[in-house]
């Protein structure tokens, strides 16, 4: 398990008074899952032969950054969203309590789905090539989930594009300059979103699932399961694609396969101009932006993820402000 600052540490007596409380059984065994460096997630097996997630959100007294409050109720929300809309599988959720009574923290229970993510699978190139077509289809499919409003829903919604992502950059400045860091960058995002205003405010909204990495995703028996939509927002679709492809470090003008196999299936196919590499900038300026701030909550500086984090938002920086200056 990921180290950070955020995590939970949760006792087997925490959780057997969660299980009698939604009358889920006697615990049998307990394991820490996942690569997840914000939420804590054990592995549950009871007595009767049955298998559960519980995801433990930090605990209440944390510092989490502006859009990270009561993000767990939203990951329930989202869950929902994909399971009544789409075809993607995703894990049934048994419980939730978002009081923070018996832990001091917000909690929910899914089932256990079979499965490593995808980087742990060992495909070979073709075989990944195949995989990344199913994924991109299912990405479509979420994108078909659509909305007139825009943003966080834990931050509230905004009518535009522009007005919710300009927020969402404006409270992760704040955020940082509360901390007692400066964030120059950021305040560059702030006057970017403000130049494009007019390209970001023709954006049609939808489900946004803004943490499609491959971790988040499970293989099993040829199939795909989707977990952690926590990070989710109605936003612009443009900005699922930072996880396609080459990743967050490569333009939108090097994914234009990944545009292809997406324009197969999707409701609304995406052309690639000039504007959208700009929507797509934004959404990667964003994403830099979040990693710059997160570190001081999570990390310490002497440690790699704090480091990984200062090196990976500074050249996503550089490749968006390239393009938005």
């Amino acid at each position: 398990m990921a180290k950070s600052k955020t995590k939970y540490q949760v006792s087997i007596e925490e959780l057997q008074k969660i299980f009698a409380k939604h009358n889920l059984g006697e615990i049998q065994s307990t394991e820490s899952l996942g690569n997840g460096e914000f939420n804590t997630a054990i592995a549950v097996d009871t007595v009767d032969g049955k298998s559960y997630v519980v995801k433990i959100a930090p605990p209440k007294d944390s510092k989490v950054l502006s859009y990270e409050k009561h993000m767990m109720e939203s990951e329930v929300f989202w869950y929902g969203q994909i399971r009544e809309h789409t075809k993607v599988l995703v894990p049934a959720i048994y419980a939730s309590d978002f009081s923070e009574e018996i832990l001091g923290a917000a909690y929910f229970i899914m089932k256990k789905m079979e499965g490593q993510p995808l980087w742990a699978v060992g495909f070979s190139e073709e075989e990944y090539a195949e995989i990344s077509k199913q994924k991109i289809g299912m990405l479509a499919q979420i994108h078909g989930i659509s909305s007139k409003e825009f943003g966080y829903r834990q931050l509230g919604l905004k009518a535009t594009w522009y007005e919710a992502i300009r927020e969402m950059a404006e409270k992760l400045v704040s955020d940082c300059e509360a901390l007692g860091k400066a964030t120059p960058d950021g305040h560059r995002l702030l006057e970017c979103i403000d130049k494009h205003r007019e390209i970001l405010e023709q954006v049609s909204g939808c489900m946004v699932n803004f943490d499609l990495w491959d971790s988040n995703v499970l293989y099993a028996d040829g199939r795909l399961c989707w977990i952690d939509p926590e990070r989710s927002f109605w936003g612009d679709p443009i900005a699922d694609f930072i996880t396609l492809g080459k990743g967050q470090m490569t333009p939108l003008s090097e994914k234009l396969e990944e545009i292809r196999v997406y324009n197969e299936t999707a409701a609304h196919p995406i052309v690639y101009n000039r504007e959208t590499e700009i929507r797509y900038q934004i959404a990667v300026a964003y994403l830099a932006l979040i990693e710059e701030v997160e570190k001081y909550v999570r990390y310490e500086p002497q440690e790699e993820n704090y480091i990984r984090n200062t090196v990976d938002a500074g050249k996503m920086y550089d490749m968006a402000f390239g393009v938005l200056y």
